[in-house]
């Protein structure tokens, strides 16, 4: 097995991996993260098939995964779509919705459906030529590959063209899209520029492994930017996450800037937002009445934090009050961590020790004894 194989085959397996680790993470886009835990673990075999294809040509076992692949290339489009309408709508996804985006692989699976169930002996015998392959499939797989192809330039343009209003005025979050769409489209070109230098006679069958290998980094930039799409819907700018992108600037002037400073400072002085359990950045845009790229680069400008950098900062200040509190002294750290505004202990604790330097508790101990 040549390097490169074995390179793959690793990445393959930290794919499947990550594919795991997103069917179990629990967060407000699990239904979006375990759409890509899928679509990672079918791109994660289908690596294993490819190299497997190469290794073992023309064997028992090459000849017994042909026209897998085809199964697999007709999932990459609807699930892609799925993801991403789910991760930046939001939308609810029923049977109802998810079948229609299928049909084709029914149709793959159905036209290679005789040809799988053969003997491997068999599948030999079509693939040298020996046996017509037309006994056995309803239409050829080149024709099948040209219609996959085609199914996903189609759904790179759709996924686009349904999501591309959902930040029309956040340049920031348009941005993101169209990169994380943008890589995907890379991904169908791989498959587009396999099929032309196959056709060409450039490449065959068994030496694929420079598309598999640009496919691999495509989908992995895309996932990449999937993962990031939490913090930069919060407020972490996109530079910071990618510090090779450059983007358009709101243009909002110093003068601007200074009065909605005040006004933030008010908000969170004044008013104590921050104790809201569920505050987020576009709550916090909505009661500025600005964009939620607009308020995230306030913070980011005038502040120098992203946004829960700027509203853990005033939470535990308020824990650090009740900690030494007379009349707090009888409350749990639990309590006094949802007082303080923060939704669970786990993310109150990691908080306290980044900006404190201890436990809530140490601190509580420490205070208690001087």
């Amino acid at each position: 097995m040549r390097v490169l194989g074995i390179v793959l085959l690793c990445f393959s397996f930290q794919a499947i991996l990550y594919a795991a680790f997103l069917f179990a993470k629990k967060s407000d886009n699990s239904k979006a993260n375990r759409i890509w835990a899928i679509f990672l673990l079918l791109f994660g075999l289908d690596i294993i098939h490819n190299v497997l294809y190469w290794t073992y040509n023309n064997s028992d076992i090459s000849n017994a995964i042909t026209y897998i692949y085809l199964i697999l290339l007709s999932l990459y489009g609807p699930l892609f779509f799925l993801y991403i309408r789910t991760l930046v709508q939001g939308k609810r996804i029923t049977w109802k919705t998810i079948l229609p985006h299928f049909i084709l692989t029914v149709l793959v699976v159905l036209n290679f459906a005789r040809y799988y169930i053969q003997p491997v002996a068999i599948k030999r015998s079509i693939n040298s030529g020996a046996i017509n392959v037309g006994n056995y499939v309803f239409v050829p797989s080149s024709t099948v590959f040209i219609i996959l192809l085609c199914s996903l330039f189609f759904y790179t343009i759709w996924t686009f063209r349904i999501n591309r209003k959902s930040y029309i005025e956040d340049n920031e979050m348009k941005l993101w899209l169209k990169l994380t769409i943008t890589t995907f489209g890379c991904f169908t070109g791989s498959w587009f520029t396999f099929f032309v230098l196959l056709k060409a006679g450039v490449l065959d069958f068994t030496q694929d492994f420079v598309i598999t290998t640009a496919m691999c980094f495509f989908v992995g930039l895309t996932s990449y930017f999937g993962f990031y799409h939490v913090s930069i819907f919060n407020g972490k700018p996109l530079k910071r996450v990618f510090p090779v992108i450059k983007y358009q600037k709101s243009g909002l002037s110093k003068n601007v800037l200074n009065d909605y400073k005040e006004k933030l400072v008010n908000l969170m002085e004044t008013e104590a937002i921050y104790l809201e359990n569920e505050l987020k950045l576009v709550d916090l845009a909505k009661m500025l009445n600005l964009s939620r790229h607009n308020t995230s680069q306030i913070i980011n400008e005038c502040f120098q934090m992203t946004f829960y950098e700027f509203v853990n900062k005033y939470r535990i200040e308020e824990a650090e009050r009740l900690l030494v509190e007379d009349k707090s002294l009888e409350m749990n750290i639990t309590d006094i961590a949802y007082q303080a505004g923060f939704n669970n202990r786990i993310s109150f604790y990691n908080a306290f020790k980044k900006y404190i330097g201890s436990t809530p508790t140490e601190f509580r101990n420490q205070n208690m004894a001087s």
